[in-house]
């Protein structure tokens, strides 16, 4: 009874920190600045700027992405911990943290071999690699709607299947098939975030200190 007590505490600590639609502006926004980088790659193919955003892709994609994170997190301060409140999560310890890091990396070595070993053998007419993008999206939504309960996850995992799906029997040329993908999957999920958000603001009103709000 106490570990179910406690079980449900996490997951409704979770779910309030994904009910604003910060995720999906995070993640939204992170696949847009994929899109932007394999559109880059398609126009410049062929040429050495091409291969300098090649070798500078993990860079471009960790300062994307601390750059959306900030922004979203600045977004939760003046947003949503003023209306209700903030949740500060357990840190894991040391030993907790390195067998996560462990785990993670043998799952992302595994995806990688899997991956690879399934795209050398390329199918005509058909382009795995978006394909596989979108399945591989679909498993960690629908991995996060599980761990939270929200639907819209896996509403959001159904849009990276299909839209991977339909792109991979699409088979436009290079990089614009991955292109398409993540742009599609980043404006989903900034308008699923839009909606998140706007049903938030509607139910949680941001209170004056005499007692009114600011939102009519």
């Amino acid at each position: 009874m106490a570990t179910d007590s406690l079980q449900n505490a996490q997951k409704r600590a979770m779910q309030y920190w994904y009910v604003d639609g910060t995720f999906e502006f995070s993640f939204g926004g992170i696949c847009l600045i994929l899109a932007a980088y394999f559109y880059a790659n398609y126009l410049l193919a062929g040429s050495w700027l091409a291969n300098l955003l090649t070798a500078l892709f993990v860079l471009i994609i960790i300062g994307g992405s601390f750059l959306v994170n900030r922004l979203v997190m600045t977004m939760k301060e003046r947003i949503t911990f003023p209306r209700t409140g903030y949740i500060a999560f357990q840190r894991k310890s040391g030993a907790s943290r390195l067998g996560r890091l462990l785990l993670i990396g043998v799952v992302a070595a595994t995806i990688s071999a899997l991956m690879t070993l399934f795209l050398l053998q390329p199918a005509a007419g058909f382009d795995r690699v978006v394909a596989v993008s979108g399945i591989l999206f679909g498993a960690v939504l629908v991995y996060l709607g599980f761990r939270t309960g929200m639907a819209r996850f896996f509403i959001n995992a159904a849009i990276g299947v299909l839209a991977g799906l339909a792109l991979g029997f699409a088979n436009l040329p290079e990089n614009l098939g991955l292109t398409s993908f993540y742009g599609v999957l980043g404006l989903a999920l900034l308008t699923i975030g839009g909606i998140s958000l706007w049903q938030y603001l509607r139910q949680n009103p941001n209170v004056q200190p005499d007692g009114g709000d600011d939102e009519k």
